[in-house]
């Protein structure tokens, strides 16, 4: 989702709902980020297509077998943002960046809303869900659309990661509900997320990260 930024407040509700045990299904992503090695799991049937990096940012997106991240009906997207100014002090300040993107593009149909913070595997983090009932077409012959997603934030010494699963449809008229029974498997198939220190001479898949408990 790209749009310009905007300030949303996000309304707090009970977290327990929202993070399920751990999953064991599909592959181990381990991925060098600012000098940390990112680990997360990708559900199976995704398949890694778009990595991009500069001096501030990382991205990483993973689609199903056939789909590209153009043309996507789900998408896992990992982001590392080098945040060494504190521009984004908090993880729920960056969590209103993101919801002012969707915000901007449906905002008649926006719904946002954070799960407050929590620990993730030992670190500080934070998840939300936000969802546009209907997004305009971007471009001439474009259909417009649905969009949901859960996101998840964890703090990093460089900044903060997020590793979140989105998913589109056809347009409605209402804002995007949260359904448990849907989105709660989803988050299941993400974690374990770990952010390790990496070690001089390792190569890929980085297990002295993924050896721990």
């Amino acid at each position: 989702m790209k749009a310009k930024g905007a300030v949303l407040f996000l309304a707090m509700i009970s977290l327990a709902a929202a993070l399920p045990a751990r999953s064991q299904d599909g592959i181990t992503m381990t991925t060098p980020v600012f000098g940390q090695i990112v680990s997360y799991q990708l559900p199976a049937g995704f398949q890694p297509r778009y990595e991009d990096a500069n001096d501030h940012a990382y991205l990483q997106e993973a689609v199903p077998a056939g789909e590209t991240v153009t043309n996507w009906s789900q998408m896992i997207t990992m982001t590392g943002v080098k945040d060494a100014e504190g521009q984004a002090q908090t993880l729920e300040g960056a969590a209103r960046v993101l919801a002012g993107h969707y915000q901007q593009a449906c905002a008649e149909t926006f719904t946002g809303t954070s799960f407050g913070a929590t620990e993730i595997n030992g670190l500080t983090g934070l998840v939300v869900f936000l969802g546009c009932g209907t997004v305009a077409p971007a471009e001439e012959g474009q259909d417009a659309r649905s969009e949901a997603a859960v996101i998840v934030y964890v703090k990093s010494d460089f900044g903060y990661i997020t590793v979140q699963w989105a998913e589109r449809g056809p347009p409605v008229a209402a804002r995007p509900v949260y359904d448990i029974d849907t989105w709660k498997p989803r988050l299941a198939q993400l974690l374990p997320i770990r952010l390790c220190d990496a070690v001089d001479g390792e190569a890929p898949p980085y297990p002295s990260c993924n050896a721990q408990p």
